[in-house]
């Protein structure tokens, strides 16, 4: 047994809350211990009451646990043979028959022996002093290879360099590394500078201000560990947000306990209706206990509080319930209680166990003026639901959803054509579009289905069983059996009256809305029918109350006025749209042959500058015919007069002015002709 666990005379015991160190030991059975810190103060106790304090005792241990055996250094192995040279004559050549003479233990003391060692290994790694030889010797004799190995190479205990500053000094580092948060990435250099500069004014005069520039680098690199002073200022933001507290999980094991919303902008390029490129926006309301998604929408702008509205009202209705949502191919999971779940909620089946249903209870959201709004405001407290406001800059207390976000673009956008990466850096030169918004939230709802619900999650751990982890599915099958209640869903009147409505005519054609058509056979009675008692003909007695969702465009609802049911109209061009071939060859219409724009010149504009500019030839060519006639004419009754002679008229006659009623009209000094005007 090492020395090292062995209470061992000069060894310090604590009893009744005094330090006492153990000194002799008289005839094997009585301890005599001397109070530490004094000369004559001294206790004697029988060996059972000593061995009774033992617990207490401190000893310093420099040898931490080691093996015993393997692979030792080099210098290591050297060293053990050097001293077993020096104190026990061992030759180091395994093959020699006797100790060199310097090391014969019949012809040489200790001391001796010593000395010619430290001769032998002076300029050497192994050169050690008189007393350092007595000390390996010692570690070696009660711990072997492992003593000489823990000398040699010694594993200093890590400490915090800033311990032994003054603690001015550290408030002063503190102060201007937290003012520094909101402020442009500098170097440290320039902070050094700032708090030496601060110790001046503050200090004047004190040895603190003298202190070495590499001393208050150090110091300041150890304050900036995880504040990122001198790193990205995205990440230094970030990190100023973290509270300043111990962190909790969190986790809730109830369904629909705890439930996060927010929205992100997609890492991923894609078209519009009119053939416009942008990047859409997609909202989530998550399930912290399952991390089952309640509800989720792609939207083409930024969402506002009706938007929020209706992505509550898709979260609180069965899906099967949510009008529209036959469009997406949903794929039903084995490990979900299906039985039960149709037992309580009678609006499943087969095509809509994909996702679970889950009714929230309590909300978190975020400071933006969309979830502030009054409409989902309003809309929570119709259904009992309580909305958590978390503080301002504080990303941690709903940091379920955030994190999604992360998995969103890399496991789901990333894989899609057009993606744009998930920062500046990691986009390309160019990013090209590819898909429709309509085939984006076609491939979204199946990704959530197939893989995302289906997808161990890191998050969802059992205390139990810490090493596991369990999909979203497999969570939400275990807390809905073990569950206290279950929420009844709400049918598909709750989900109409929170949807917006615009009155339409319903011709023989179907129902044609933003530039789609709709269509169903039940609306047979309702073509062409009047409803306020007008004239049949006009389009005002012909107009009914639709039902839209903004973000589904597959289908609309129309009432019946008689028997008040729900008709669902699906648009005709559905199956096209849904094409992902079909949808790229339009989008590469649009590439090629634009978009339709305003600042696009029509072909109509064309063939209109086209007649302007044929209409004012023909309108010169017309004025010069009709001159040219005219010039003709006129030429021609003048054959028939014979011409006179034309008579010169001098300057001078015309410089004095002359009466008018002298002048003879009828002299051939003037000759007058009268041109008709010839109008077209």
């Amino acid at each position: 047994m090492s020395e090292e666990y062995k209470l061992r005379l000069g060894d310090t015991v604590e009893i009744n809350g005094e330090v006492w160190v153990w000194e002799s030991v008289r005839r094997g059975i009585e301890a005599r211990l001397r109070r530490d810190g004094t000369a004559d103060d001294w206790l004697s106790l029988s060996m059972p009451e000593l061995l009774s304090h033992a617990g207490t005792a401190r000893r310093d241990s420099n040898t931490p646990l080691r093996r015993i055996s393997g692979d030792w250094p080099a210098d290591v192995l050297d060293m053990e043979k050097h001293l077993l040279e020096v104190f026990r004559g061992v030759p180091m050549d395994p093959t020699a028959t006797a100790p060199r003479p310097q090391y014969d233990l019949s012809a040489t003391t200790q001391e001796q022996r010593i000395a010619s060692k430290i001769e032998e290994l002076a300029g050497t790694t192994l050169g050690r002093s008189r007393k350092a030889w007595f000390n390996f010797w010692n570690d070696y004799r009660s711990e072997g290879v492992a003593g000489v190995d823990a000398r040699l190479h010694p594993k200093r205990k890590k400490r915090l360099m800033i311990a032994k500053a003054d603690p001015r000094l550290v408030a002063i580092i503190d102060r201007e590394l937290d003012s520094r948060v909101n402020m442009s990435t500098s170097s440290r250099r320039h902070c050094a500078e700032l708090v030496r500069r601060a110790l001046q004014a503050m200090y004047p005069g004190d040895p603190i201000c003298d202190i070495k520039d590499t001393t208050l680098q150090g110091y300041i690199n150890e304050r900036d560990a995880g504040r990122y002073t001198f790193g990205k200022a995205t990440s230094r933001r970030t990190a100023s947000n973290s509270p300043d507290r111990e962190y909790f999980s969190g986790s809730a094991h109830r369904l629909g306990q705890v439930c996060e919303i927010d929205s992100t902008k997609l890492d991923v390029q894609v078209w519009d209706e009119k053939g416009n490129i942008f990047r859409p926006t997609a909202t989530a309301l998550f399930c912290v206990g399952s991390r089952v998604p309640l509800a989720w929408a792609i939207h083409a702008d930024s969402p506002n509080g009706h938007d929020h509205a209706l992505l509550l009202a898709r979260a609180i209705v069965g899906r099967r319930a949510i009008p529209g949502s036959a469009a997406a191919t949903l794929a039903g999971s084995a490990t979900l209680p299906v039985e039960l779940m149709k037992k309580i909620n009678p609006y499943l089946d087969d095509d809509s166990l994909a996702v679970p249903w889950i009714f929230p209870h309590s909300i978190t959201i975020d400071g933006g003026a969309d979830f502030r709004s009054a409409t989902f405001e309003a809309a929570c407290r119709a259904f009992g639901i309580n909305l958590v406001l978390a503080p301002p800059n504080a990303p941690t207390v709903k940091p379920h959803v955030e994190r999604n976000f992360g998995t969103t673009s890399s496991d789901f956008a990333t894989w899609l054509a057009g993606s744009t990466g998930n920062a500046v850096h990691n986009r390309g030169k160019r990013d090209a579009p590819i898909l429709t918004l309509d085939s984006v939230r076609l491939a979204f709802d199946v990704w959530i289905t197939t893989v995302f619900l289906n997808k161990q999650h890191g998050g969802l751990r059992s205390p139990l069983f810490p090493g596991r982890k369990w999909t979203p599915n497999q969570m939400y099958a275990a807390l809905f059996e073990v569950g206290p209640g279950v929420q009844l869903p709400f049918r598909a009147e709750d989900f109409f009256a929170l949807l917006p409505s615009e009155p339409r005519v319903i011709s023989k054609e179907g129902i044609a809305f933003r530039n789609r058509v709709y269509d169903s056979p039940l609306l047979a009675d309702l073509r062409n029918r009047s409803l306020t008692g007008a004239a049949a003909g006009s389009r005002q007695a012909r107009q009914f109350d639709i039902r839209y969702d903004p973000h589904n465009s597959n289908a609309v609802w129309v009432e019946h006025p008689e028997t008040g049911e729900w008709i669902e109209c699906w648009d005709k061009l559905i199956d096209d749209r849904g094409a992902w071939m079909v949808a790229e060859a339009q989008v590469k219409l649009v590439d090629r042959f634009g978009t339709g724009e305003p600042g696009e010149i029509p072909k109509t504009a064309e063939f209109l500058d086209e007649i302007e500019r044929r209409a004012r030839s023909d309108k010169r060519a017309r004025q010069r015919q009709l001159r040219e006639a005219a010039a003709r004419s006129t030429g021609d009754e003048e054959l028939d007069v014979p011409l006179a002679e034309p008579v010169p008229i001098e300057l001078r006659d015309w410089s004095n002015p002359v009466d008018v009623t002298d002048i003879d009209w009828s002299s051939s000094a003037y000759d007058i002709v009268t041109v008709k005007e010839i109008r077209p």
